[in-house]
């Protein structure tokens, strides 16, 4: 039997607080990997104006995000769900891995999580950078949608009172 407890085991954490961008781009707090055992990545996408989404992970070396880089498919595609109709039901589906996801252009409410294992992104990220920092962008949300980030981080070392994320 597996024994679930928060914060030490895993920990939760605002990427993005509900934000609209009146048709311009957003991103989340960056956050460090270097602590991370296993990343979750849950967006939330409330498109009213029926407006198409696009969710572009991105990679850096500097909490800053002085370089921000799309994460390149030939990097690491990542597993997603999506829920496309978040509003009237729980029902995830698993859709081609990817570094990003494009919604449809509807007015549904949808919920799109990604699942990044940084032990992968360190392995196979080119010897000339550290791609240690994760943040994800949202491109062209019209005015009167909003978008929302919730990071579920799973720490490398559990403990009562879990590291910072947020420094490098």
């Amino acid at each position: 039997m597996s024994y679930l407890s928060f914060p030490e085991s895993v920990f939760l954490m605002h990427g993005l607080p509900p934000s609209s961008a009146a048709g311009g781009a957003l991103t989340s707090l960056p956050i460090s990997l270097k602590n991370v055992q296993k990343l979750w990545v849950i967006c939330g996408v409330h498109t009213p104006t029926s407006a198409a989404v696009a969710i572009v992970l991105q990679t850096d070396d500097l909490v800053a995000f002085g370089g921000a880089a799309a994460f390149p498919a030939t990097l690491h595609n990542v597993p997603i769900w999506v829920n496309l109709a978040a509003d009237t039901t729980d029902t995830y589906a698993r859709v081609a891995d990817a570094v990003g996801y494009t919604t449809a252009a509807d007015a549904l409410a949808k919920s799109i999580i990604f699942e990044i294992d940084p032990s992968v992104i360190r392995t196979t990220a080119t010897a000339a950078t550290s791609e240690d920092v994760f943040r994800v962008s949202f491109t062209a949300v019209a005015a009167g949608d909003w978008v929302d980030v919730i990071y579920v981080i799973q720490p490398r070392y559990p403990q009562a009172i879990p590291p910072t994320f947020i420094l490098d």
